[in-house]
């Protein structure tokens, strides 16, 4: 069995970005080269390393069981032209970490200063991640933890391969422009409404607590990115449910108050069911984060 580190790095470029032209814009190379590369490592292992869902490319089982060893030997090889440099690698351990938006934000530098200074060794990769397949990244691989989100209400299903903890709670807020006070229950009712997609865990969550507040929403805008609703809310164009992480995106043009009966979310720290030590530790550190 023989492989080229050019095929495990487009390999694992293919992975992380989900298409071939992504990774041939990523690595500088032509789609052509890239499918060549994925092609004869193909023949190499004798099995199909993805398979198609929808206009991109996911893991079928060779490249979930080939991508965490190719991470190894590629992290391997680079320690090893750093070592000819005169650093020291063998303590040294890479983990990434997947988050979203308002995480990204929040947690992720305090996550990376803490490491810094309890676990040194320890280098952490961020890698976006949209939140609704989050759980799925962890369990192709493609990263070794995530930060996650669950949603009492819609709660995520139990998937083999997968363990995940709640490390924070908060509730559900309705988001109005900056200075204005908190709708009544009539204004809910005839307002105009930014959701997201109805076919996402967020937007299911959503709907349900809209309907907590005894209101069925006009769905007026559709939005997925939580900062784009918000300033949709900020401007005046509809209402809007966020929670005090999700308004850190918001900037000072929107307000938010607090309606517990909409109820809330959960931030989870996702993982496989038996991480290594360097994955538990960031895992540890997260939690602390978001205490």
């Amino acid at each position: 069995m023989t492989w080229t580190l050019g095929q495990l790095r487009t390999f694992v470029a293919v992975a992380e970005l989900g298409s071939m032209t992504r990774a041939a814009d990523h690595l500088g190379y032509s789609v052509g080269a890239v499918s060549q590369h994925i092609s004869a490592l193909r023949r190499v292992v004798d099995s199909d390393l993805f398979r198609r869902r929808g206009r991109g490319l996911v893991l079928a089982e060779a490249g979930r069981t080939l991508l965490p060893r190719a991470r190894n030997i590629l992290a391997a090889q680079q320690q090893a032209e750093m070592a000819m440099l005169g650093r020291d690698f063998r303590s040294e351990a890479i983990v990434t970490l997947g988050v979203f938006g308002s995480a990204s934000t929040t947690a992720l530098p305090k996550v990376v200063r803490a490491l810094a200074e309890r676990h040194p060794h320890i280098e952490v990769r961020a890698r976006e991640i949209n939140v609704e397949t989050m759980s799925a990244a962890v369990i192709d691989g493609i990263i070794d933890l995530g930060i996650g989100i669950n949603y009492p209400a819609a709660p995520l299903p139990p998937m083999r391969g997968l363990s995940w903890e709640a490390v924070a709670e908060e509730d559900f807020g309705i988001v109005v422009p900056a200075g204005t006070s908190r709708p009544s229950d009539d204004d809910l009712a005839e307002a105009d409404w930014i959701l997201p997609p109805a076919e996402e865990l967020f937007g299911r969550a959503m709907r349900l607590a809209t309907s907590a507040l005894g209101i069925n929403a006009k769905e007026t805008h559709i939005v997925t990115d939580t900062a784009v609703a918000l300033a949709l809310a900020g401007t005046g164009l509809g209402l809007t449910l966020a929670t005090p992480i999700m308004m850190s995106l918001g900037g000072s043009e929107v307000d938010l108050h607090p309606v517990v009966e909409a109820g809330g979310r959960e931030i989870i720290v996702l993982t496989s069911p038996d991480p290594s030590d360097p994955v538990r530790a960031v895992a540890k550190v997260v939690t602390e984060v978001f205490a």
